[in-house]
């Protein structure tokens, strides 16, 4: 696995959705991601919830990046060399052997972002992959504005910057702290 790293893929998805990516889940720009599969203990299957099925927006300092890896791959994106689907605990040992910390920091960073950058919360929510929390939620339609959605993406950003590394150096890529 030579993309970008694992980080970005980590502040977009729960680890089981991440580990289900395939090269066919992103549009042909590569500016969005359907989350449509988890993977649990090495088999596929469906997303933790019915909120988890969703298409997150990818700023385009991402995109171009997925481009140029995307072009040369298919099958799962992080997989063995064998091409089965990457096991969680692998990559959890990655993570503790490089900064000691879980899969959830990635998402607790990234929902942190969002909200320091004041995305909508219905968005915020839309893309993490949580149920709404208010009626409100239910009737804004924020979240079927492809050209708002891309516009908060481009706004909001990543939160730290694309340093070309693999898996295995996964503690090499500079973040902004946020909290």
């Amino acid at each position: 696995m030579a993309v970008a790293g694992c980080r970005e893929w980590l502040t977009f998805a729960r680890i089981g959705e991440a580990l289900a990516l395939r090269s066919t889940d992103f549009g042909p720009d590569c500016r969005v991601l359907h989350v449509r599969r988890s993977i649990w203990r090495g088999t596929e299957q469906e997303p933790k919830t019915s909120n988890a099925v969703r298409v997150v927006d990818i700023p385009e300092v991402f995109a171009s990046k997925l481009r140029d890896y995307l072009g040369s791959t298919n099958g799962f994106l992080f997989a063995t060399a064998g091409g089965k689907p990457l096991q969680q605990r692998n990559v959890l040992r990655v993570l503790h052997g490089a900064k000691r910390v879980g899969f959830h920091a990635f998402r607790r960073f990234r929902l942190t972002w969002l909200r320091k950058n004041g995305v909508p919360k219905d968005l915020e929510r839309y893309w993490i992959g949580h149920a709404p929390e208010e009626v409100g939620d239910l009737y804004s339609k924020l979240k079927d504005d492809v050209s708002f959605r891309q516009e908060w993406a481009e706004r909001a950003g990543l939160g730290f910057e694309l340093v070309p590394v693999g898996l295995q150096n996964a503690g090499a890529v500079r973040t902004v702290r946020v909290a």
